[in-house]
Formats: structure tokens, sequence, C-alpha cells
């Protein structure tokens, strides 16, 4: 019986032990589970507490951004105040120069009208002077009647029959170019005396009274290689050359007359195969000695050529020992004679003097680019002055 008891007792031991077992390896095993949860959730929480971390960071560094674009919001909203002020200053100053502009265009109507009347009433006397005019062209046309009167007594012989009637003289007449001595009554080319303008003394000069209506005053002309015309600036200042061939009138002469009044430039070329042309200039002139008788052209025309030969206006003259050329060297040295050279140009017709045979290849020699290009020496050319005009 005892013993029974003690087998029950130990079989219950052994279910309680069994139970116990079970329990601890299900508690262990719960145990572990807690862990690997615990250390999932410790890392969830970790990664919480980082991200966390960064968007404390982020939150941080917008405050100072929305901080940053606060401040540039206000310095903006300063300067649209400022702007504003300005703004409302010069609709201020607009207002005020509307009414000025507003009284000056009143000013101005008012000043048309009245220039309007004096305008009509200018015009009355336009047409009075009108009438005035018809009756002096009809004086002027008796005038130039009886001047080709003249003329027909000159050929005829019979004005020296008048000259000595009248004790006047053709040589003591005063004229201040050749187109003066044509007009009065002078129709053959030849030297002239001529008065410029103040000079108590005459100034002798060929005066071309064939070409083109005559009246020319030639102040250069080359024809046979007879004069030298590698000159220096004195030279070139004052003239040199025979004035029945051969010769440069003179700066100064030429400055003076075309001083007087406006004056057109002719320029005849001709070459070796016999072949002319031409180029005249509406306005030329000369400036003064001071001012290197700088060339003042205008109005180019004629057959020499589609465009202008001759230096560009303001182009000063040069010489061998004054050079007033564009280029780094010396034109008048390197082109010879003494010309309008800009960088050594387009043209020279003061240049060496080259017979036919030689005149081909001459760069030096006496050149109109646009007539035979630039290295064909011509064999004649003339250049002359009268009144634009005449």
């Amino acid at each position: 019986m005892v013993h029974i008891q003690a087998d029950a007792v130990h079989n219950q031991t052994a279910t309680m032990l069994e139970i116990g077992t079970n329990l601890l390896t299900q508690t262990a095993e719960q145990t572990r589970k807690l862990t690997v949860v615990e250390a999932k959730v410790m890392n969830q929480t970790s990664r919480i507490a980082i991200q966390l971390l960064e968007n404390s960071l982020s939150t941080n560094k917008l405050e100072k951004e929305l901080l940053t674009q606060i401040s540039e919001i206000s310095k903006l909203r300063d300067k649209n105040s400022r702007l504003e002020s300005k703004v409302l200053v010069l609709e201020s100053q607009q207002r005020t120069e509307l009414e000025d502009i507003r009284e000056e265009k009143e000013r101005l109507q008012d000043l048309v009208k009245r220039q309007t009347a004096a305008i009509t009433a200018l015009e009355r006397q336009l047409r009075a002077s009108s009438s005035n005019n018809s009756a002096l062209q009809r004086q002027h046309q008796q005038l130039m009647k009886s001047v080709h009167t003249l003329i027909g007594m000159v050929s005829s012989g019979t004005v020296l029959l008048y000259f000595s009637f009248t004790g006047l003289s053709p040589n003591k007449q005063r004229f201040r170019d050749c187109a003066e001595a044509y007009k009065s009554g002078h129709n053959t080319s030849g030297v002239y005396n001529i008065y410029i303008g103040d000079m108590t003394e005459p100034t002798k000069v060929f005066c071309d009274m064939v070409t083109s209506g005559g009246g020319w005053t030639v102040f250069q002309h080359r024809a046979n290689g007879s004069v030298n015309f590698q000159k220096n600036w004195k030279e070139y200042k004052l003239g040199f050359g025979d004035l029945n061939g051969e010769h440069w009138l003179g700066n100064e002469a030429v400055h003076l007359i075309t001083s007087q009044a406006q004056y057109s430039l002719r320029v005849e070329l001709k070459d070796w195969e016999e072949n002319g042309a031409y180029a005249l200039y509406d306005k030329f002139q000369l400036a003064s000695e001071k001012q290197q008788y700088r060339l003042l052209l205008g109005g180019y025309s004629g057959t020499s050529g589609q465009q202008s030969s001759l230096a560009s206006n303001g182009t000063g003259f040069s010489t061998r020992d004054a050079d007033n050329d564009k280029c780094v060297c010396k034109c008048a040295l390197m082109m010879t004679g003494g010309w309008w050279f800009d960088a050594c140009g387009l043209s020279n017709l003061n240049g060496i003097y080259y017979t036919v045979g030689h005149n081909i290849r001459k760069l030096n020699g006496i050149k109109w680019h646009h007539f035979r290009g630039p290295s064909y020496s011509l064999q004649s050319t003339s250049m002359m002055i009268r009144p634009a005009d005449f």
C-alpha cells in the first residue's frame, strides 16, 4: 500500500516536473521572443529617434530659411516703400513737366501762327519780287546780247577800235578768275592776269576758254614731261613751271581763289591710246596752309570711272618734306611728287612722267585708278576750276 502511494507520488512528481519543465521551456521561448521583439522595438525606436533628430535638424533649417525669407520680405517691403515714394515724386514731376509742355505747345502754336502770317507776307513780297525779277531777266538777256555782240567784235577786230575810242585796254581790266574774263568777252585760251581777293598785284594764270563752255582757271597741266614735279612744300605752295605748258599754279593761289566763292573742279585725262576722260566735282576748295591745304570735295560725276579716284574730304597735301598722309610710310617719297595722299591713294597726277612704252606697271607715275588702273602712267592731265554757278 505504501509502495503504491510512493509510486503515485513519484508519478505525480514526475508529472509536475514535466509540467514545470514545459513551463520553463515555454517561458524561455517567450523570453527569447520577447527579447527579439524588444530588440526590434529598440531598433525601431532608434530609427524613430534618428528620424526625429533629422526632422529636428530640418525643422531648424527651415526655421532659419523662414527667418531669412522674412528678413528679405522686410527688405523688399522697405524697397517697395521707397520706390512708391519715388514713383509719387516722379508722377508729381511729370505732372509739372506736362503742364510746362502744354504751355510750351501753346507758345509754339502761337509762334507758328505768327510765322505763318510772316510767310504769307513774304510770299506776297516774293510774288512782287518775281515780277521785278522778270524785268531783271529781260535786262540780263539784253546784256547777254550785248556781250555776244562784243564777242563778235573781238573776233572781227573791231573791239580794238572800241578800246582805242574809250581809252581802255583789255590788259587793264580786273578779273578775279578766268570765268570773269570769259564773261567780259575774252574767249581765247591763253595767259591772263587775275586779281585774287584784295591783292593789288595781278597773278598770271592760264585760262581754258574752250573746254566745256570755257572760263576755267587751270592750276595743273602735264603733257610732255618737260617740267620736273618732284618739288618741295614751298615750291608747291608758290607754284612752278611754264603757264603755257606744264605747270602747277600754286596751292596758296588756289586756296585764295576758291575762298572767293563756291568753285567746281574739272580734271581732264588722256591715256597713250588717245582716249580721253574727265572727272567733275561740283564743289572744290583748298583750305589754308595752316590746315595743310586740305581737300574739300563734293558731287562727283564724269567719265573717268564710276567712283572718284581723288582722295576723300579732309585729306591734307603732302610733299617729300611735309608728310601729311594717313600712312605710316611717306607716300610723297614712295609715289613721288606732291599730292593729296590719304593712304597713298587711288590717284597722283604729279608723279613721274613716263613716256609711251615705259608707262606700264609704274606705281609712281601719273595715275588715276578708276580710269586706267593703279599702275598705268597717263599721257596728259589738266586740273581746272571755275565758279559753280558759271
